[in-house]
């Protein structure tokens, strides 16, 4: 009788530990996933000691809910080689001056995306710290990590 009810209680145990896990996973989900067969690094540019790399980027909603989210940057080979002091970089908005034909950041750094929407083509530039380097690693995207604002 004895040897049963541990038998039970094991099971019970087990029973709920997949449980608990299965509800942790869901809630470390991410709600926003980065397309990155459809997003890709465009360019780079230094000016006034800062280093400005030009992206394009797709991403996805995959909650019912409407976010505000920031996007952030690293790029840990582009600091080892110099390019930038830290590898963190915040992620704003950039267009194209319409007199000068140049990109340019703007002030936007916090972005909205509704419930199971996708955004093609979301221009973000990352900015960091110039170091002493004036060569970018390679031409792909920095590792990019979605913060949702609260």
């Amino acid at each position: 009788m004895v040897v049963r009810l541990k038998y039970y209680i094991m099971i019970v145990i087990f029973i709920l530990c997949v449980i608990l896990l299965g509800l942790l996973s869901k809630k470390n989900k991410e709600a926003i996933i980065i397309d990155k067969e459809h997003s890709y690094f465009h360019d780079f540019k230094i000016y006034d000691d800062k280093v400005y790399m030009y992206c394009i980027i797709t991403l996805e909603n995959i909650t019912d809910n409407d976010l505000s989210f920031s996007i952030f940057a690293e790029s840990y080979k582009d600091k080892a080689n110099g390019l930038i002091t830290n590898e963190r970089m915040k992620g704003y908005e950039w267009e194209i001056d319409e007199k000068t034909r140049d990109m340019k950041a703007t002030d936007k750094k916090i972005f909205f995306i509704n419930g199971k929407q996708k955004i093609s083509e979301l221009k973000i530039v990352f900015i960091g710290e110039h170091g002493s380097g004036n060569m970018k690693d390679n031409r792909n995207l920095p590792d990019i990590y979605i913060v949702i604002n609260k």
